[in-house]
C-alpha cells in the first residue's frame, strides 16, 4: 500500500505534528505514530495519550538517521487447515503472520491472525486479530512502546475491540539462544458488543514474551498478555514448539488459551485451541 506524501502532511497538520516532507519520505515505518496520534485525538481521555504519542512521534524522526545503518527483517507466516467428510463435515482454518523490523533505535512489529471453524456448513468459531507496535529503545535493555490493537470474536460477545496503549518494556534476558522481556502500560479501549452496546474505557496492559532455541532445529516460545478495565479483562497465553525443516520452512505445534472475564450468558470464558501449522520464514 502506497501513501502519498501529501496525505501524510495533511495528517501531520491536523494532529499539530509539523515535520518536513523529505523527513517523512526518508524515515520508514514512523508514519504510523502520527496516525495513532490522530486516532487518539478523537477518543475519550485523549489529552494524556495524545501528549505521550506526540512526544514519541517527534522523537522517532530524530533517531531515524542513527537507525539507517542497521536494517534487519524477521518475518514469518503460519498456515494450518483440518477438513473432515463423512458423517460430519468440518473445516478449520488457522493463519497468522508476524513482521518485525529491528533497528538500532526503533523496532516495528506487525502481527495478524485469523481463525475460522465450520461444522456442517455452520460457523462455530470466527476470530480475527491485528496489532502494530513501535518500540523506542532508550538503553540496551529498556524501551518505550506504542501499541495499536484490534480484535473481533463474536462468539465471545464482542464484534470489534480496539485498543491504544503506551508503556515501558525491558529485556530481562537476551542472549544468542534465549530471550525474555516484559511490558507494562496503559491506554484506551473501545468495544462494540454483539448486543449492539458500546463501551469506551481506560485500561491497563501487561505482557511477557519468551523465546528459547533448544537446539539448532527446535525453538520454544511463550507469549503472555492481559489487558482490561471495568468492562472485563482479556488474557492470552500462546505456547509454541517449532521445528526447523530447512532455512525457510518449519513445522509448529501450538497451544493457545484465550480468556475473557466477562462474556454473555451461555458463553464460556475460556477458549482452548491446539494447532499444527506450517511456518514460512522470509
Amino acid at each position: 500500500m502506497t501513501i502519498s506524501c501529501d496525505l501524510l502532511m495533511s495528517l501531520v497538520y491536523h494532529t499539530n505534528l509539523h515535520c518536513r516532507c523529505n523527513m517523512l519520505t526518508d524515515v520508514k515505518f514512523y508514519w504510523p505514530l502520527h496516525l495513532i496520534a490522530l486516532i487518539c485525538r478523537t477518543m475519550l481521555y485523549r489529552p494524556l495519550i495524545h501528549m505521550s504519542l506526540y512526544i514519541l512521534s517527534l522523537a522517532a524522526p530524530i533517531s531515524a538517521w542513527a537507525e539507517e545503518s542497521e536494517d534487519e527483517w524477521n518475518n514469518n507466516v503460519e498456515l494450518g487447515a483440518v477438513k473432515t467428510n463423512g458423517n460430519t463435515q468440518t473445516l478449520t482454518l488457522n493463519s497468522a503472520a508476524k513482521l518485525v523490523h529491528n533497528g538500532k533505535v526503533l523496532r516495528s512489529t506487525i502481527t495478524g491472525s485469523a481463525n475460522n471453524a465450520t461444522n456442517n456448513n455452520a460457523t462455530t468459531a470466527e476470530k480475527y486479530a491485528a496489532s502494530l507496535q513501535e518500540d523506542w529503545k532508550i538503553t540496551e535493555a529498556d524501551y518505550l512502546f506504542v501499541r495499536l490493537g484490534f480484535e473481533s470474536d463474536r462468539f465471545a460477545g464482542f464484534r470489534r475491540r480496539y485498543s491504544e496503549t503506551i508503556g515501558y518494556g525491558r529485556d530481562l534476558i537476551k542472549t544468542d539462544h534465549f530471550s525474555w522481556n516484559i511490558e507494562l502500560g496503559g491506554g484506551l479501549r473501545q468495544s462494540q458488543f454483539t448486543d449492539r452496546s458500546k463501551k469506551n474505557e481506560a485500561i491497563a496492559r501487561s505482557a511477557s514474551n519468551m523465546s528459547w532455541d533448544i537446539s539448532e532445529s527446535a525453538k520454544l516460545t511463550q507469549d503472555l498478555s492481559t489487558e482490561g478495565g471495568k468492562s472485563g479483562w482479556a488474557s492470552k497465553s500462546v505456547t509454541g514448539l517449532q521445528h526447523k525443516l530447512n532455512s525457510s520452512l518449519s513445522s509448529k505445534i501450538s497451544l493457545k488459551l484465550d480468556h475473557n472475564s466477562k462474556v454473555p450468558a451461555g458463553t464460556k470464558k475460556l477458549d482452548i485451541e491446539t494447532a499444527i501449522t506450517l511456518v514460512v520464514n522470509f
